[in-house]
């Protein structure tokens, strides 16, 4: 026979799986999860909300194109006053240095005979025709007087019939006309914006000039000054 503790000890058990298996017993979902577990997620949320009010604001300004256009040009004047040179010329050498001012002057000032050499930029023409009256065209082979045959800062020269035909080939090809050189294979004289506002058609133009401000603005999205102050350099509607 039993002892009284034994019978005790199975009242005890049977009492515990009537419990568990009661409708009316309250289960505690959440007894595995740890209330301090809960105040280090609060504390981080607070501590993330206080790093993000410490990060300093940036305002921007959305610029117009006109004033975009204003800013390139200033770009390009100052390259030219510093340097000493057209702004032709100052704008092909910003556009190979990304349209940075300061790299422009860095690299210039360092070795000024390397930078015109890789750009493009020659002092003195490769070719000259001092006294001819006619010039034979290096692209079609006819002779033209000279009045019509242009040369890039190389001499090399064509008739502006050819000229035409190879910049609008090159415009409507895409933003790699911005680093359009002589048509001499064996020459890598730069051709500026000096020859592409004498030559191609107003269509050929429009699409060069929104290549180059298009250049401008990609190379300068954001611009902040010391302050904190940023300008988008993005066309406003």
């Amino acid at each position: 026979m039993d002892s009284s503790d034994d019978m005790h000890d199975a009242n005890d058990i049977d009492s515990l799986d009537d419990d568990f298996y009661s409708d009316d017993a309250p289960i505690n979902y959440y007894s595995d999860y740890d209330d301090e577990a809960d105040d280090d997620y609060f504390d981080d949320a607070d501590d993330a909300d206080r790093i993000h009010a410490r990060t300093p604001e940036q305002n921007f300004t959305i610029l117009k194109e006109s004033d975009i256009q204003q800013r390139q040009d200033e770009d390009i004047s100052r390259v030219a006053t510093v340097l000493s040179i057209s702004k032709v010329s100052a704008s092909i050498l910003l556009r190979h240095y990304n349209w940075s001012v300061s790299k422009v002057h860095d690299a210039w000032f360092a070795d000024e005979v390397r930078v015109r050499k890789a750009v493009g930029l020659l002092e003195q023409p490769v070719v000259q025709y001092p006294n001819d009256e006619e010039l034979k065209c290096g692209i079609c082979f006819e002779n033209y007087p000279r009045a019509k045959i242009q040369m890039a800062s190389c001499g090399h020269p064509y008739c502006i019939s050819c000229w035409a035909g190879y910049i609008g080939t090159s415009i409507n090809d895409g933003p790699g006309c911005l680093m359009l050189r002589c048509p001499d294979p064996t020459c890598g004289a730069a051709v500026g914006q000096d020859m592409i506002d004498l030559i191609p058609s107003d269509d050929d133009k429009h699409k060069y000039n929104h290549y180059l401000l298009r250049s401008y603005i990609e190379d300068n999205k954001k611009v902040c000054n010391s302050s904190g102050i940023c300008t988008s350099l993005f066309t406003a509607s």
